[in-house]
């Protein structure tokens, strides 16, 4: 019998850091994946899936792919920042969204909402007053710039690949979420939109209105028909964004979705809700990413 040939190739960089690989004594070993979608029964019932430190570099080697990809395709599209606008006419809210701070009260999760509510604080202030011209394409990644320590964001948690992960930045799901609802509500059309892969507790994911994003690949965009002044806030308990327009405006009462949108979770789909796990939470106590794990797994 003839041994399967495996080439390392983008599309099995791909596979493996959807679905991961085995490692042993500082070798990829890689097994035939005759099924290569994740175990059914396992993800039915909610339950968290190990990873590995190769898995996460071939990860890391797809996104990197991927940022390249949309360097150069914004880069030639005409993309721009929205102008800011701190006095005006708009004062009829077309659509607004607001979300609670402080969803989960574990003691364990308390620094990272914590971080998580100081970035949606920088972040809000990048958005706030943004004027969005009939036609123009609002994109969140131009308008927020990218989250890093140099501009002050701190460690939150991130969804990827299923589990909920401390990162610079993170928690600004919450805003693009929130972006997307009163996106909505005031009739845009959807240019580009991708649902998480999780229902995150206390978010917009379990009633199908989120729209999650990592930096520049995985974007929000939209357009809006009319002139909209997009004000961003956060209070002691809420995130509030609301789509504010000149009184008297017809604001078409139905959004678009274009083939950018996806237009639910793969989950949803089939008809299941995952809620995704933290990592100093999960029963995976054996993954690298553990944070509670008593021993170092390396290769």
């Amino acid at each position: 019998m003839q041994k399967p040939e495996y080439r390392l190739t983008f599309r099995t960089i791909d596979r493996f850091a959807r679905h991961g690989c085995n490692g042993s004594n500082g070798r990829i070993r890689i097994s035939a994946m005759t099924n290569p979608e994740p175990n059914a029964e396992n993800h039915a019932a909610g339950g968290a899936r190990r990873h590995s430190r190769w898995a996460e570099l071939f990860f890391q080697i797809r996104v990197m792919r991927q940022r390249i990809r949309r360097a150069i395709a914004d880069s030639s599209s005409g993309l721009r920042r929205c102008e800011k606008m701190h006095e005006g006419p708009y004062s009829m809210v077309v659509g607004e969204s607001r979300s609670k701070l402080w969803p989960d009260d574990r003691a364990a999760e308390a620094d990272f909402q914590k971080g998580k509510v100081h970035n949606l604080r920088i972040a809000a202030k990048e958005l706030d007053c943004a004027l969005l011209m009939p036609g123009q394409t609002f994109s969140f990644w131009m308008q927020i710039g990218r989250a890093t320590e140099e501009r002050g964001y701190v460690i939150g948690r991130m969804l990827q690949q299923g589990c909920m992960i401390p990162a610079i930045g993170g928690g600004l799901c919450q805003l693009s979420n929130a972006l997307y609802d009163a996106a909505l509500q005031s009739g845009c059309e959807i240019v580009e939109r991708h649902a998480h892969s999780r229902v995150v507790p206390g978010s917009e994911a379990a009633a199908g209105r989120d729209a999650t994003v990592a930096w520049n690949y995985v974007d929000l965009r939209f357009r809006s028909r009319v002139p909209l002044l997009i004000r961003a806030r956060v209070t002691e308990a809420e995130l509030v964004v609301s789509f504010c327009a000149f009184p008297g405006t017809v604001v078409p009462k139905e959004s678009i979705a274009c083939a950018g949108e996806q237009a639910s979770s793969p989950n949803a789909a089939q008809g299941r809700k995952l809620v995704a796990s933290t990592c100093g939470t999960c029963a995976e106590i054996g993954c690298f990413r553990h944070e509670n794990a008593e021993r170092i797994i390396s290769f």
